[in-house]
């Protein structure tokens, strides 16, 4: 069977077993590298909120002491130094994925957009969600029309996007944690 061409009725045209099995298999890595790279941007994104978390827990504790002596006050500016490189970490290795995943994406698109393509099209689907906000149709679900809701209307606004709306969020309480300790240095 393999090699031996076969006749696809809808597009008309001549496609061999070989070719529909190799686009099928590279379909089946590329999800496969979409889904772990989603996975690991959502760990990466955990993780450096945790740390970042601890980071402003500890600094806020340090700043709470009743009288700060000048090692606190030096250890609260290195403190906040490693939380602003942190978030400049945070913000290349989230953007990083980010762009890693959307790359996947879109060879996945490529692929359902190909004629040799008869199975579901799921990616083109999410990608008309998230980029065109335009409803998904499908006879064989109810309801018939699935319409993208307020967050997927607001996903691509830069403060919605946690790859750069987290590294700015810390960065800022980092920034006022630094200008509050440098003030108390000046003292």
């Amino acid at each position: 069977m393999k090699g031996r061409p076969r006749w696809v009725p809808a597009g008309g045209e001549l496609v061999t077993m070989e070719r529909e099995s190799a686009l099928n298999e590279t379909y089946d890595h590329l999800i496969t590298l979409w889904t772990s790279g989603v996975r690991d941007y959502h760990t990466m994104l955990s993780d450096y909120l945790t740390a970042n978390s601890i980071f402003v827990a500890v600094i806020g504790l340090l700043i709470s002491r009743e009288s700060l002596a000048l090692p606190f006050t030096a250890l609260i500016i290195l403190l906040c130094v490693f939380g602003l490189l942190l978030c400049f970490q945070m913000a290349i290795v989230l953007g990083r994925f980010s762009g890693q995943n959307a790359l996947w994406e879109w060879q996945l698109r490529g692929i359902e957009q190909s004629p040799e393509w008869n199975k579901d099209k799921l990616l083109t689907g999410l990608y008309r969600l998230h980029e065109t906000q335009q409803p998904i149709e499908n006879q064989q679900n109810e309801p018939t029309v699935f319409t993208p809701n307020w967050a997927f209307r607001q996903h691509r606004q830069w403060w919605a996007h946690r790859a750069i709306s987290f590294p700015w969020f810390f960065g800022f309480v980092y920034g006022l944690y630094f200008l509050w300790a440098v003030t108390q240095l000046v003292r």
